[in-house]
């Protein structure tokens, strides 16, 4: 356990989150419906016995999150929350990514892993993975938004990735721990990828992609949105480059993120 205070549901915080505005009215109305249910109070059980958990009530929930429109009420948690206080890089790409995007990251982020800032992804199969695997390789840190509870892993292959970021890294999700895997999952996981995040990088994409979704995010949230362009016709760059036509910074070396995050740390 953290040695931060973390608020129970049954906790008089609660009431501070349901009394002082915090949440939506939405928000509030599914809490007073379900609040003291038996499937909420052993649903819960579960949850804190076998991860940890933020609410928005705890001084340590992530600032930048908690401004975000409809921070998730609770994040549960796995691994390191410590990660959380770095400067964060989102990054997040195609499932289904071509050799030049790995040559990419391998080339532009562990210069920016090197200097402390730590990698958001979401453990998607393709450039999600590879953004984890690149942090790890070069001694950084990772944090992976998933869209499952912490007890599933989707997909089922990166199972061996997420027992490894769960113990030297951090895992969080904001569903309970045995849910599945559900297409809107994934697109409110995306919000809380760019939410977490600075700068969000967007390696590859097609034109209609979540990655375009965690963009669009990102530009609500009032992060900087960067983009690896690539060639006019290539499928996979046609996201990028049009996200870089819309105002978006091309990336061409690791410097170009540096400069977006570490600008007033940098000696």
């Amino acid at each position: 356990m953290q040695d931060h205070q973390v608020t129970r549901l049954t906790d008089p915080g609660l009431a501070d989150l349901l009394a002082h505005g915090v949440l939506t009215a939405r928000q509030r109305q599914a809490i007073q419906l379900g609040l003291f249910s038996d499937q909420v109070t052993q649903q819960f059980t579960l949850n804190t016995s076998r991860s940890q958990c933020l609410t928005l009530a705890d001084a340590a929930y992530p600032v930048a999150l908690r401004e975000i429109y409809e921070p998730p009420v609770v994040l549960f948690y796995l691994g390191n929350l410590a990660h959380l206080s770095a400067p964060q890089l989102g990054v997040v790409g195609t499932r289904h990514p071509s050799t030049y995007a790995f040559r990419a990251m391998q080339a532009v982020l562990p210069a920016v892993v090197q200097c402390g800032v730590t990698i958001v992804s979401g453990m998607a199969q393709g450039v999600d993975t590879l953004a984890h695997q690149v942090a790890l390789a070069h001694h950084g840190t990772t944090i992976a938004v998933v869209g499952t509870g912490l007890g599933r892993c989707y997909p089922a292959v990166n199972r061996p990735l997420m027992a490894q970021l769960a113990r030297q890294q951090l895992v969080v999700s904001e569903y309970p721990w045995a849910a599945g895997p559900a297409k809107f999952h994934f697109v409110e996981r995306n919000r809380v990828i760019s939410g977490l995040s600075q700068s969000l990088l967007v390696v590859e994409a097609a034109r209609r992609s979540g990655s375009l979704i965690t963009a669009n995010f990102a530009l609500q949230e009032n992060r900087n949105v960067l983009a690896i362009p690539g060639a006019i016709d290539a499928p996979n760059s046609v996201g990028t480059n049009e996200l870089i036509l819309a105002g978006a910074k091309p990336i061409l070396n690791s410097e170009h993120i540096i400069e977006e995050l570490l600008v007033d740390k940098r000696p």
